[in-house]
């Protein structure tokens, strides 16, 4: 077909040749017709110059032609002319020459719009498609993960990125065709609930499985839309499980921070009566050994039993809600932030937790916490060993749950000044357990350590709700 357009629009360049070529032709059968005999009528030869016009003319240039022709024929033929048979073969000419005129410049006419449709079809074809390999490129080389999906929650395609969160190493996975409720649960329960046809954007947060189940924290950007295959999902999948281990641990560290000041205001306090005592002790051994009624010793006693009073203030008394606790989202989020932080330093990490742990009493933040700086304590331990491994493990009974978590590091030299403050060197000075130990004592729970040949094994003991 775009043979014939570019024909059409090159006779029509050509109009004055096409034009000459047509009255050549005109004159040559004009001449034929006068000469040959009678019996042979060659009007149907103008037919041929007729349309060699109608393929430059306009409509109306058509029908002005078609009479032209049929005067000509009428007056070239050797036919006497007579009203009853005259007017009928100059109709029948009129309307042989004009309809193959007009089905001429129709057909060319036509034929120029399907060339210009054609044309403006292809820039939008050759747009469409430099727009698909921007996009296309831009999708294959995010940072994000970039995942669509069918109506039945299957992966209908994925990025390199995605491939890359949701495989990992496991190269036998394969990512197109898999089911998403495997790898965004969360997501899978959202796009079943919606209604058929309808579009969404949203945004959630929720937790991601890899390949070979290892869960993460994610932030998904959501869009349901309709195609003429059915509907889809496109999601945005990024992993903010080091967003999220960073935010817990500022939060222990400006509780830690926090009480550092009121266990320093204390101290200060203590100094001061110490002070006094020994001015007291000095104003004693300047007089006489029997003096044990004065004032002075009497003083002393009293602010011997006020620093006794003072020393013996527990941090637990500032009481933290214990409420019932799902323990298992729990240890979930703990997962998440704990394997981000040890697959940095190569911990192995193993972890040994039944999937129907009871619900107990305790507070969701206070118990992030204290397992964070367990875990920021067996970092430090597990640093220069050669094949580090931590593990946490849960134990439960019908009536509490114990929380184990082991390092195979060098184990603790003083077990017995572990949970005081300020008997630990370090930046943190053994606060951190001090505090863990009086937040776990809050909601009635213990937190303890537990000797053993290799390594520290710290406690953590839960009541389990009722």
């Amino acid at each position: 077909m775009m043979n014939d357009v570019t024909t059409v629009a090159e006779l029509r360049r050509n109009r004055p040749l096409v034009v000459g070529l047509a009255l050549a032709l005109t004159v040559v059968i004009a001449v034929l017709d006068r000469h040959v005999h009678r019996e042979i009528p060659l009007g149907l030869l103008y037919l041929l110059p007729m349309g060699m016009i109608s393929t430059v003319a306009k409509r109306w240039q058509v029908i002005v032609a078609a009479l032209l022709y049929t005067v000509v024929a009428e007056t070239s033929d050797a036919f006497a002319w007579n009203p009853p048979e005259g007017v009928v073969r100059d109709l029948l000419s009129f309307a042989a020459y004009l309809a193959e005129g007009l089905y001429i410049a129709e057909a060319l006419a036509l034929h120029r719009v399907e060339r210009t449709h054609l044309q403006t079809l292809t820039r939008e074809m050759e747009a469409r498609r430099d727009a698909e390999e921007q996009l296309s490129l831009l999708v294959g080389s995010s940072a994000l993960a970039i995942l669509t999906m069918d109506e039945d929650g299957r992966v209908v395609q994925a990025n390199r990125a995605a491939s890359s969160l949701f495989i990992g190493s496991d190269t036998s996975f394969q990512l197109t065709d898999a089911k998403v409720s495997r790898l965004l649960p969360a997501l899978a329960h959202v796009t079943a609930r919606l209604n058929a046809g309808r579009e969404l954007r949203t945004m959630m947060q929720c937790q991601g499985f890899r390949a070979n189940g290892e869960p993460f924290m994610a932030d998904v950007w959501l869009s349901l839309y309709n195609t003429s295959k059915g509907s889809r999902t496109a999601a945005i999948v990024v992993d903010v499980s080091d967003d999220l281990r960073d935010r817990e641990e500022s939060t222990l560290e400006q509780m830690l921070n926090s009480s550092r000041l009121i266990v320093g205001a204390m101290s200060h306090e203590i100094r001061n009566i110490a002070a006094a005592i020994s001015l007291v002790q000095k104003n004693i051994a300047a007089q006489s050994p029997g003096v044990a009624a004065t004032v002075d010793f009497e003083s002393l006693q009293q602010l011997t039993a006020t620093l006794e009073r003072m020393s013996s203030v527990e941090l637990s008394q500032v009481k933290r809600s214990a409420t019932k606790l799902n323990l298992q989202l729990c240890l979930e989020e703990f997962r998440i932030l704990a394997q981000s932080a040890l697959r940095e330093q190569e911990i192995r990490f193993e972890w040994i937790v039944p999937d129907d742990l009871p619900t107990v009493w305790a507070d969701q933040q206070s118990m992030m916490q204290v397992f964070l700086n367990l875990l920021r304590n067996s970092q430090a331990a597990l640093e220069n060993i050669a094949d580090p491994v931590l593990t946490v493990k849960v134990i439960t009974t019908p009536e509490n749950l114990q929380i184990h978590v082991i390092d195979n590091g060098p184990g603790v030299a003083s077990p017995a000044e572990l949970f005081h403050p300020f008997d630990k060197p370090g930046a943190g000075g053994g606060f951190g357990l001090y505090l863990s130990k009086a937040l776990v004592n809050s909601f009635r729970g213990n937190l303890r350590y537990q000797q053993s040949s290799a390594g520290a094994t710290f406690i953590i003991d839960l009541q389990v709700h009722p």
